[in-house]
């Protein structure tokens, strides 16, 4: 990877890294104060990293949903990727070692990035696809870290 491809990819996605942080902030928060701490969120936003089924999940986990539930929930909640995903077979063939996190990665944020460029000819397009969606579940990452974090230092919980 070139250093050109690896700047150009993170300044195409700071919007979106930027959206990430601050809803899995949100996510964070919740989720400690359903009483599941930053490893969840760590497990959650590496495992799932679907934005509003881990939303969905923190309910389902803390009712005690089946997994029945819980598999119908999720097939309902992300068949969209399905649909968008068909579209990128072909762009991702050729991705080599990358293609399996590729497919996991695609988000709605991270596919409106990778379709949407006419990358310059200098930026290595497989790479653009690998970084831009690196970054965005990174930032994701992040945020439900820092989220769980700040929702564990609560004053107003201490004191209840």
């Amino acid at each position: 990877m070139n250093k050109k491809t690896i700047i150009y990819s993170i300044k195409s996605a700071l919007p979106v890294m930027t959206g990430y942080i601050v809803l899995s902030i949100g996510f964070g928060l919740l989720l400690q104060g359903k009483g599941y701490g930053w490893v969840w969120a760590v497990l959650m936003s590496t495992g799932i990293y679907a934005g509003s089924m881990q939303f969905v999940t923190i309910n389902l986990l803390s009712t005690g949903a089946s997994i029945i539930t819980t598999a119908i929930m999720t097939l309902m909640v992300n068949i969209r990727h399905l649909f968008y995903g068909i579209t990128m077979l072909e762009e991702y063939s050729e991705a080599g070692w990358r293609k399996p996190y590729l497919i996991f990665s695609l988000t709605d944020e991270t596919y409106s990035l990778i379709c949407s460029p006419d990358l310059p000819d200098d930026i290595n397009r497989k790479d653009y696809f690998f970084i831009v969606s690196l970054v965005n579940q990174l930032s994701w990452i992040a945020g439900s870290i820092i989220g769980s974090v700040l929702g564990k230092m609560d004053p107003v919980k201490r004191t209840r």
